[in-house]
């Protein structure tokens, strides 16, 4: 189905990668980005610099990444924060959603390594922590929305708190909605925002946590104004059609390999029964790659 401007959202939605990197960039998102990085950090925060997206490479060969958001805070912490709407192409449970966990570690790495070290301790870098939101389950056996990671030995002893990973599911929040909002926490109010800050749905909801969380308004009314922006709907609108055109050539791709095996199948006279339950396709489907040629 093509795409047209009907199917873009009057309000664009929070958790997709584009416009939750413009909300958060913004420049008068500073104190919506300090409250957020407070809320999953777990510690005070009074100010928070956004920092440029793409670090400095010393080598060609180098991978380049860049980020969502990169910001520093008070303390010197170091903090990445990314959006995946979607499953990365070829990551899925099937595979432990392993390239996604891999891109985290990788962005945490990178970020930490990147402190000019020369004249500095080893002991005295900057601690830095990478935060993922997933729009999608990237831990089924796992109950909780967040799931943290450090540097453990093989008791469960902390090596050293100077770097973190964080996931946020926010597939898994259909009990919190439920909780009383005054006794919510930041984290469970902000995954709340970007899972359903743009849904009719859940407009009562998100209209009460704007009547506790002074920072959760701030950031619906600047949602507000760059879902009207004629710019970023367009952004929005393009970055829409690319991944369907993706979509669509994937699955084309895809039920192109499908023929050719049934075709390859029928070619050594295995059972019509046998095809259909290998591939998927129909009877007829098949019948008609036998009367192609």
């Amino acid at each position: 189905m093509p795409y047209d401007d009907s199917m873009i959202p009057e309000l664009l939605p929070p958790s997709e990668d584009g416009v939750f990197k413009t909300l958060l960039t913004h420049p008068e998102a500073k104190p919506i980005l300090r409250d957020i990085v407070e809320s999953y950090l777990r510690f005070p925060v009074v100010k928070v610099e956004v920092r440029n997206v793409e670090l400095p490479i010393s080598d060609i060969n180098e991978k380049r990444e860049r980020f969502d958001v990169n910001c520093t805070v008070n303390d010197g912490s170091q903090f990445d924060v990314e959006m995946q709407s979607e499953a990365m192409s070829g990551d899925s449970l099937k595979t432990s959603h392993r390239i996604v966990k891999a891109r985290a570690i990788y962005h945490l790495c990178d970020l930490h390594s990147s402190q000019e070290g020369r004249s500095i301790r080893y002991d005295k870098l900057l601690r830095s922590f990478q935060m993922t939101f997933c729009g999608y389950t990237l831990f089924p056996e796992r109950e909780s929305f967040i799931s943290r990671s450090s540097f453990k030995d093989e008791n469960g002893m902390e090596l050293s708190d100077a770097v973190g990973i964080i996931f946020v599911e926010l597939t898994k929040l259909s009990n919190l909605i439920k909780k009383p909002i005054k006794t919510m926490t930041g984290e469970e109010i902000w995954s709340l925002f970007f899972a359903y800050g743009s849904d009719q749905k859940h407009r009562e909801l998100l209209n009460e946590i704007m009547k506790v969380r002074r920072e959760v308004k701030m950031a619906a009314e600047l949602l507000q104004s760059i879902s009207k922006d004629e710019i970023e709907r367009a952004r929005f609108r393009s970055r829409r059609m690319f991944r369907m055109d993706m979509e669509h050539n994937l699955i084309a791709a895809r039920d192109d390999g499908i023929m050719a095996v049934a075709k390859k199948l029928l070619q050594r006279n295995r059972p019509m029964d046998e095809i259909i339950e290998d591939t998927g396709l129909t009877r007829e489907e098949i019948e008609s790659l036998s009367t192609a040629d």
